[in-house]
């Protein structure tokens, strides 16, 4: 058996990411706990917090003979974009046994495919069979989280103009919900919290994952909505981050006054599309998801 934990981080694969870090710091206030370059990964990153919500930018390394070329095939592909999500995991060779046995496919730091059992600290899968890839580590191993820290708060966020107190969901574009509702919720051992309809747009499932996250598994429902354009250019995949915020007005001043155009999203959400945040769609909601248990 084996129990997914606290969101690890959200990869986000960008052009530039000294520039990219820049954005975060100006607009999150983030605190930044890793800045470097992993040869084993083939690319260059920032781990980032906001609240209790972990960023990783990423891009590929400007090396020659790179020994993992993964992370440049998906920016060769998707340009920039949300690339995977990560969580904890107390068992994971546990997991990896669950995936393998549902048929799907299994790689390890470098891109290689590996198959159970296997002695690792971390599994990713493949993007095109988890609308999107996803991965699971033992917490601890590879960085120091500053949230599993004794005396670590999200407060600091809390009174930023944002108001951001937790993210509320992660969004994931799908062809099939029925078949993401399965992985979510069969595979990953998830809660179904809700499920909605939006009129002419998409269908929509919400899955607690873990300890922290939900994520929405959106089907979309036309080709010209924002989520059935996304699936026609990029396919299944990550697709939005929102953050639950205190006071929406007051969040959508000061993204004014940064001179970002943020836009409604229903009555109760705003967002930034891709080309104001470097390929992500990102958002800020009063709302409070039905059944939500954080």
């Amino acid at each position: 058996m084996f129990t997914i934990g606290k969101l690890f981080h959200l990869t986000h694969v960008v052009d530039d990411l000294e520039a990219v870090d820049r954005w975060y710091d100006d607009v999150f206030s983030v605190t930044r706990f890793y800045n470097g370059y992993e040869e084993l990964a083939g690319r260059n990153a920032s781990l980032i917090a906001i609240g209790d919500v972990i960023m990783e930018p990423m891009m590929p390394a400007r090396v020659e003979n790179l020994r993992n070329p993964s992370v440049k095939r998906f920016h060769d592909r998707f340009g920039q974009h949300f690339h995977s999500i990560a969580w904890y995991v107390d068992d994971v060779a546990a997991i990896a046994a669950r995936l393998d046995a549902a048929d799907l496919r299994l790689y390890n730091l470098v891109g290689k495919e590996v198959k159970p059992p296997y002695d690792t600290a971390a599994i990713w899968t493949h993007p095109r069979q988890t609308p999107g890839q996803l991965e699971f580590a033992l917490s601890g191993d590879y960085i120091a989280d500053p949230r599993l820290e004794p005396g670590w708060s999200s407060d600091p966020w809390r009174r930023h103009p944002l108001g951001i107190q937790r993210a509320s969901h992660i969004g994931v574009v799908v062809r099939d919900l029925s078949a993401a509702k399965r992985l979510y919720c069969d595979i990953l051992d998830g809660t179904l919290l809700h499920e909605e309809h939006t009129e002419g747009r998409k269908q929509s499932a919400f899955v607690a994952v873990g300890e922290d996250t939900v994520v929405e598994l959106a089907q979309p429902l036309s080709a010209t909505s924002p989520e059935g354009r996304e699936l026609e250019q990029n396919g299944e995949g990550i697709y939005s981050l929102i953050f639950k915020t205190a006071d929406l007005g007051q969040a959508q001043d000061f993204l004014r006054d940064k001179q970002l155009r943020p836009e409604p999203d229903g009555a109760e959400t705003i967002i930034l599309g891709p080309e104001q945040a470097f390929g992500m769609v990102v958002g800020f909601t009063q709302r409070t998801l039905p059944n939500d248990p954080r």
